[in-house]
C-alpha cells in the first residue's frame, strides 16, 4: 500500500464498506490471527481490511489455491476497496503450487493464506514453506472455513506458526495419547520399530484455551441474512452393480471382468455404481423441470461426461470447473443468466469459485472430506444470494453413501480406516 493510504487510514476505516458483523470481528482481533469464518461471509474484503488497518506501508501478499486465482476474487475485490478510497494497494497474488520455491521472496510482507488448510500439514514442504513464511512476515493472517476439520492433528502447523510449539515431534510429545499400529492383526513396522499412530489428544481445554486466543469464528448463521437453505434427500435403491461388486469383487464391463480387489478398486466401484442409472434420470428429471441455475458436485470423469450429454440434449448452457476446464459466466451476466447447468468436480472448484447466480444446488455423488463438502455448500450459499437455495443430496440406501453422508453430518471427514471397518457391516 502506497503512503496515501496510511495517512487515510482513520477515515478508510471509518468509511469502510464492511458489514456491521465484519467490522465487530475486525475489531476484535490482533494483527496475527485466524479467521474461521463460514464460506459466504465475506472473508477476502475483512482481509483486505485488515491489512490496511496495520500495514506500515509493506506489500500485501495473498497465498490462495491456483484455482481461486484464476477465478479473479481477489483481484477485483482489492480493486473495489481501492477505488472505495481511492488509494493505491500494492499486493502480489502467489499459488500454493509455487509456495515451496518461491517463499524466500516474500519476506518482510503482510501475508495472507487464504484456505490456509493447504498449509495445515507440518511435515510438508509447502507446510514448511507456510510456516516460515509467517515466521518472515510484517504479520500473516489465516482465512479458512475449515482450518482444521479433522481435528487436532490439523492444527499443529499453526501452533508452530503462532509460537505455541516448536514443531509437530514436540507437539505431539505435549498432547497426543498413541497406540501401536496394527494392519491385519500385524503390528506395523518401520526402521525396526513398531509404528504408533495418535488415537487421542490429552490437555484439551488447555488446546482450546490456546487456539482461541489466536483464532475466531464467524458462523454464517450469525452473520447474514440470507434467503433460505433448505435441504431435499433423495434416496435411490442401490443397484445390481453394486450389489455384484460387494459380493464377487467382480464386475462385467463392456464384456470384460474388471475385479476389485485392492482398496481403492472398491471403494472406486461402491461409489460409482451405487446406482447411476437413477441419479442421471433424477437430474435429468430436475433440469428438465427448471429454468433456474443449477450447480452438481460430482466426483468422477464418467459422471461428468453423462451429465453434458443430457444437459445438451435439454438445451441447458452448461459450465464446468474440473481439472481440465474452467468455464463460468462473467459476473456482470449473473442477472440475465438462466436455464444453466454448472458441473464442478470437488477436487477442482469445492473451495475457489462464487456461484450465487445459482439456486438449485445437487451433490451428485458424496466426497469423503468434510472440508470439500462445507465448502461447496457454500458456493452458492453466500453473499450477494438473494434466493431460496435449495440443496440436494443424492443418497443411495444400502450402500456405503449412507455411511458416508452420517459421517460428514457429523462434521467430520469418511477415512479409508472407516471404510474398512464398514465394509463388511453395510445393510
Amino acid at each position: 500500500m502506497l503512503a496515501e493510504a496510511s495517512k487515510k487510514r482513520s477515515s478508510i476505516l471509518q468509511n469502510s464498506i464492511l458489514y456491521n458483523y465484519q467490522k465487530k470481528l475486525l475489531n476484535s482481533i490482533d494483527k496475527d490471527y485466524i479467521i474461521a469464518a463460514d464460506t459466504g461471509t465475506g472473508k477476502t474484503i475483512m482481509a483486505i481490511y485488515h491489512y490496511l488497518r496495520f500495514t506500515k506501508g509493506e506489500p500485501l501478499l495473498v497465498v490462495a489455491p491456483p484455482t481461486k486465482i484464476t477465478e479473479g476474487g481477489w483481484d477485483r475485490d482489492i480493486e473495489l476497496v481501492a477505488n472505495t478510497h481511492h488509494i493505491t494497494i500494492d499486493y502480489t497474488i502467489l499459488s500454493y503450487g509455487v509456495l515451496a520455491k518461491k517463499w524466500k521472496q516474500y519476506k518482510g510482507y503482510f501475508v495472507v493464506f487464504d484456505e490456509c488448510h493447504y498449509v495445515k500439514t507440518s511435515t510438508s514442504q509447502r507446510g514448511k514453506a507456510g510456516k516460515f513464511l509467517a515466521l518472515n512476515s510484517t504479520h500473516f493472517l489465516l482465512l479458512s472455513a475449515t482450518p482444521a476439520s479433522n481435528g487436532w492433528s490439523d492444527t499443529i502447523n499453526y501452533f508452530i506458526m503462532f509460537g505455541y510449539a516448536k514443531n509437530k515431534t514436540q507437539f505431539e510429545k505435549d498432547y497426543a495419547i498413541k497406540e501401536p499400529l496394527y494392519r491385519g492383526g500385524k503390528p506395523v513396522m518401520y526402521g525396526g520399530k513398531q509404528m504408533m499412530k495418535v488415537v487421542d489428544w490429552q490437555h484439551q481445554k488447555e488446546l482450546k484455551k490456546r487456539f482461541d486466543s489466536f483464532s475466531i469464528s464467524l458462523p454464517k448463521s450469525q452473520a447474514l441474512d440470507l434467503p433460505p437453505l433448505v435441504f431435499d434427500d433423495v434416496y435411490f435403491k442401490k443397484s445390481t452393480e453394486y450389489n455384484k461388486i460387494r459380493k464377487d469383487r467382480v464386475l462385467e464391463i463392456d464384456g470384460e471382468l474388471e475385479a476389485f480387489d485392492t482398496l481403492p478398486k472398491l471403494q472406486h466401484g461402491l461409489r460409482y455404481y451405487a446406482n447411476q442409472s437413477d441419479k442421471l434420470k433424477y437430474v435429468e428429471m430436475l433440469a428438465e423441470g427448471t429454468s433456474e441455475n443449477m450447480v452438481i458436485f460430482y466426483y468422477y470423469q464418467e459422471e461428468k461426461d453423462a451429465l453434458i450429454q443430457r444437459m445438451k440434449k435439454l438445451k441447458k448452457t452448461v459450465f464446468e470447473v474440473s481439472g481440465q476446464d474452467t468455464n463460468l459466466p462473467k459476473k456482470e451476466t449473473w442477472s440475465d443468466l438462466s436455464n444453466s447447468i454448472t458441473l464442478v468436480q470437488y477436487q477442482a472448484g469445492a473451495a475457489a469459485i462464487e456461484l450465487q447466480y445459482a439456486n438449485l444446488v445437487v451433490f451428485y455423488t458424496p466426497t469423503y472430506s468434510f472440508q470439500d463438502y462445507d465448502q461447496a455448500l457454500g458456493r452458492a450459499y453466500r453473499n450477494g444470494q438473494d434466493k431460496k437455495v435449495t440443496v440436494y443430496r443424492f443418497i443411495t440406501k444400502g450402500t456405503v453413501e449412507t455411511k458416508i453422508y452420517a459421517r460428514l453430518k457429523q462434521k467430520k471427514d469418511f477415512t479409508e480406516d472407516l471404510f474398512r471397518e464398514e465394509i463388511d457391516n453395510i445393510e
